[in-house]
């Protein structure tokens, strides 16, 4: 709670009575040096959306995914437990708690390139960092570094851009703009050819280097709100009075504030819900790889990588079916749908045997993973609009990090204390099937209702 106290202190920074007003910040002497006034063939919305499923490839590549490669060479060079290293993990879903509302804050207020070039900047000291550590507390310092760079340079500021910058699309852009991934999960044989050949420590600070050179230029594509620059969301022409312009400029005007949000109920049912959905995935991105390579499977290193590569590939169906289908189906129902598949891959999973038996994992959980992505921030967005919409984006992802947090080290406990994964990711099923009937609670509040 004591996070949601400062966000509320937070909030008394912003005026709650302020109103977003169409092309506010637009005068007719500024020219963006990128985007001029006319309208051009290409949305730059796009331009931004490419710019950010970049970022998102290349740090799920190295960090998001690729973590798990470090994982035994760690361990056998320090004898840490999985439940001690699993612990920094469980301390970056702490850290994010506390930075995702700041983070909303400041891309509401300063918009998302200066935020997303503080995140590459974090991200490669981090690794640099990392490749220098000589203790646990040191590599819980380095995770950490890492996190909060990630944090800001592939999580709020990317839907933030989406969100202002397409409306009648915005299921699906937010689908496409989350598939950049996609591809995360089989090029991790990148990160797994470094460590082989030039080990641990030299493969953190190489990826460190590549990462400042990847991410810098990427960032200075981003823009704030396309009013800013004499644009609507959607490409749609200013100048030309139109059904689809007055949608736009409808929606613009609508939004709640922190505060607001704060006070409603829906608000708090999509933290418990975000909460129990975030515990596969973030338990997954820490000990999918050591599961199917330790006694409970017994894989190979390189196959189990493959079964992560499956099921990222494969989560291309979720992010874009997902982002899609959100545009013309009740919302909660997907919600609802995505959790019950999530449910049936992680029950596979527990009784995974031979290969064959991780397709169906990563055909399930590839779909509930991936469709998660576009729709959180859909959900989030249509029940409480532009208006804040990253100060409050980032509070439903604080709330979310209590099931980051206990995941993997319950996951690394079990496993320590019963030589086993199996019955952790039963306890995890039964967790998920509980948040589906909770998604057919949800309700639009009275402010956004038309």
């Amino acid at each position: 709670m004591s996070n949601y106290i400062c966000c509320i202190i937070l909030l008394q920074a912003i005026n709650s009575n302020s109103a977003i007003t169409i092309m506010s910040k637009s005068n007719d002497n500024y020219i963006d040096p990128v985007i001029n006034r006319k309208r051009p063939r290409i949305f730059y919305g796009w331009w931004i959306v490419s710019a950010g499923m970049t970022i998102h490839l290349w740090i799920s590549i190295c960090w998001v995914y690729g973590m798990q490669v470090f994982f035994t060479p760690l361990t056998d060079a320090f004898g840490w437990s999985r439940a001690l290293i699993s612990g920094a993990f469980a301390l970056q879903r702490l850290e994010g708690s506390i930075l995702t509302p700041i983070e909303g804050y400041l891309v509401d207020r300063i918009g998302p390139r200066p935020v997303v070039l503080a995140g590459g900047f974090l991200v490669g000291i981090g690794f640099i960092y990392l490749s220098f550590i000589q203790s646990l507390t040191m590599f819980y310092i380095g995770s950490l570094i890492v996190s909060a760079g990630t944090s800001a340079a592939v999580g709020i500021p990317r839907t933030w851009a989406i969100v202002q910058w397409f409306t009648r699309m915005r299921g699906r852009v937010m689908g496409i703009g989350a598939s950049g991934a996609v591809f995360s999960g089989p090029l991790i044989i990148i990160v797994v050819w470094l460590v082989s050949e030039f080990g641990w420590r030299q493969s953190f600070f190489i990826l460190g280097i590549c990462t400042w050179i990847i991410v810098t230029p990427l960032a200075f594509i981003y823009r704030g709100k396309p009013e800013e620059y004499g644009l609507l969301p959607d490409g749609d022409d200013p100048n030309t009075s139109n059904d689809k312009s007055e949608t736009n400029k409808e929606i613009i005007l609508k939004g709640l504030t922190g505060k607001e949000a704060l006070h409603n109920t829906t608000f708090w049912l999509l933290i418990v819900i975000f909460a129990i959905q975030t515990i596969p995935v973030n338990g997954l991105i820490v000990h999918l790889i050591p599961y199917l390579e330790g006694p409970d499977v017994q894989f190979s290193t390189i196959v189990a990588a493959s079964v992560l590569g499956n099921f990222t590939i494969l989560s291309v169906i979720g992010r874009l079916g997902g982002g899609w289908l959100t545009d013309y189906v009740d919302k909660r129902f997907i919600l609802a749908g995505l959790l019950a598949i999530q449910a049936v891959g992680i029950l596979i999973l527990a009784n995974i045997s031979t290969y064959w038996h991780t397709i169906p994992f990563a055909f399930f959980h590839g779909i509930a993973f991936g469709g998660m992505i576009p729709i959180r921030a859909v959900l989030v967005s249509d029940f409480f609009g532009r208006k804040q919409f990253g100060f409050i984006n980032g509070l439903t992802q604080s709330g979310s990090m209590i099931g980051g947090l206990i995941a993997p080290i319950m996951l690394g406990y079990m496993f320590d204390e019963t030589g086993s994964y199996v019955t952790a990711l039963y306890i995890i099923t039964i967790v998920i099937c509980i948040a589906i009937p909770i998604s057919l609670l949800l309700r639009m509040p009275h402010q956004m209702k038309d």
